[in-house]
């Protein structure tokens, strides 16, 4: 019997968890002799706690988060044992914060993950409105309640560092961007959220403050072989989630990329490796996708296990040269090549046309009665 793998982002405004139930309800309806496994996957984004938990299980256990500047915030705290110990994922981009927030919310979530005696914290670092650096996390975590000025580090920054030194965290961040810079989150708020050029140079002026003072508190260590300072704020993903990422680096978390993270913890190689066809998809496949990306990653086990990937998205703007290069045999999109993003329907609508377009991949790839995969 064929083996379909579904192992997809979210798709527009679906989740992971739907996008993989919609595709394995209509792969099956439109081929029943097809065994279909929905494997959800995550950049450490929305729907990350849901991926996680459907993949490998787990206890959610529910918090309420506060903010000194605004109202209590619901919160989930996903608890799992496994090869490194009791675990506790929690998702910062669940919490729905806006440009006008700090992530001090995001502090109080890792208190309440650390309470529950779990001996590793993974962050999810997706997107997120906020663009604060982190520092209101660093805040929270002090105990600093004040809500002013949201780009200051708390006084206790060095005590902080050496609080939460023993706590092994890990930050599964959605990209690998630097905080500072053309290519870190403040200018890359321009395109992804409307922030105007002026707003994103304030901002950009007061992440470069929030970095010095936490480099007068902690001064950065000096790398062996060279015997320069190893910069916190230029690593890999220090600029995800607002920044997020460099506040859980200078307590020491290890940035790792969120695609990654997921598949190790859902058994996502496995998984290929017994599939005949691994099907993904995620809401628009352009460069972006060609690394740091939940279809690269998905791509690079398939590539490892020999077996084909069909990608299903919202829109396209890859070509087949660089498709190649992934190891996607075929990419099919909701929206014509050439039409507008807003051609594409929303709400229900996307869930009908989602429908539409796997029962269409479905009867190219498994055709009704085949035992083999085209």
């Amino acid at each position: 019997m064929v083996t379909v793998l579904v192992a997809p982002a979210g798709i527009g405004h679906l989740p992971p968890v739907r996008v993989a139930e919609l595709v394995s309800q209509t792969w099956t309806a439109r081929s029943p002799g097809v065994r279909v496994v929905g494997r959800p996957m995550s950049d450490g984004g929305n729907g990350f706690l849901d991926a996680l938990r459907a993949g490998a299980g787990g206890v959610l256990t529910p918090v309420v988060v506060d903010d000194p500047s605004g109202p209590s915030r619901p919160a989930t705290v996903l608890l799992q044992d496994g090869a490194n110990g009791p675990t506790a994922y929690v998702e910062p981009a669940a919490l729905n914060l806006g440009a006008e927030d700090s992530t001090y919310a995001v502090g109080r979530l890792l208190i309440a993950a650390r309470e529950t005696g779990a001996e590793r914290i993974v962050v999810g670092v997706g997107y997120m409105g906020t663009l604060d650096g982190g520092a209101g996390m660093l805040r929270a975590l002090a105990g600093d309640e004040r809500s002013g000025d949201w780009w200051r580090a708390p006084d206790r920054t060095a005590a902080l560092v050496e609080e939460w030194g023993g706590v092994r965290i890990v930050g599964a961040v959605e990209d690998d961007a630097p905080l500072l810079g053309m290519h870190g989150p403040t200018y890359a708020a321009i395109e992804r959220s409307g922030l105007d050029r002026a707003e994103a140079d304030r901002h950009e002026r007061r992440m470069g403050e929030l970095v010095d003072q936490v480099e007068k508190a902690v001064p950065p260590r000096r790398d062996l072989v060279s015997g320069l300072p190893v910069r916190v704020h230029r690593r890999a993903g220090a600029g995800a989630g607002g920044g997020l990422g460099y506040a859980l680096a200078v307590l020491g978390a290890q940035l790792r990329s969120g695609a990654d993270v997921t598949a190790e913890a859902v058994g996502l190689d496995h998984a290929v490796a017994d599939a005949d066809l691994v099907v993904t998809g995620e809401t628009t496949y352009d460069w972006r996708s060609l690394e740091h990306s939940v279809l690269s990653r998905v791509s690079s086990s398939a590539e490892v296990a020999a077996r084909p990937v069909v990608v299903l998205c919202r829109e396209q703007h890859v070509g087949r040269r660089e498709s190649m290069s992934l190891g996607v045999a075929g990419t099919y999109s909701l929206i014509p090549t050439g039409r507008l993003a807003r051609d594409v329907p929303e709400g229900g609508d996307l869930e009908d046309a989602l429908r539409a377009l796997v029962r269409r991949v479905a009867g190219t790839w498994t055709p009704t009665g085949s035992d083999d995969v085209h």
